[in-house]
């Protein structure tokens, strides 16, 4: 078992973020609102540090986040700050994260096109019956 030289931070939608869903009409119900998006981050050893690079990163994660849930920018809140990430989501760290598959961990880049065949596909599966 090897461990990865990464952390994480697990993002839980907030009653703020669920509301603005709700004022659009999404089904808050069928993006499984109550599992983590989990988002790699670089390695770190205290908590202050983890808090630092959230920082850093943040603005990445809020428009993931964004457009995840509702894909048209113009709806998105044109204040998207620090504090207003941190009042849209409930933040989770990871600080251990251990491979158990033991081969080379890779990253592909995808592109919007596949991001949105992705999204269609997954939706299909919560439209589904079992």
């Amino acid at each position: 078992m090897a461990v990865v030289n990464r952390c994480a931070v697990g993002l839980y939608p907030s009653e703020k973020l669920l509301d603005w869903a709700k004022q659009l009409d999404l089904d808050v119900d069928a993006a499984d609102a109550s599992e983590p998006c989990l988002y790699l981050i670089p390695d770190y050893d205290t908590q202050k540090e983890a808090e630092e690079i959230l920082d850093e990163v943040y603005e990445a994660i809020f428009e993931a986040e964004l457009d995840y849930w509702h894909r048209d920018t113009g709806t998105w809140p044109a204040e998207r700050t620090y504090p207003m990430f941190r009042k849209w989501f409930g933040v989770r760290s990871y600080p251990l994260i251990q491979d158990l598959v033991g081969e080379d961990l890779t990253a592909t880049e995808v592109d919007e096109e596949f991001i949105g065949e992705l999204r269609i596909a997954l939706e299909g599966l919560h439209s589904s019956p079992p």
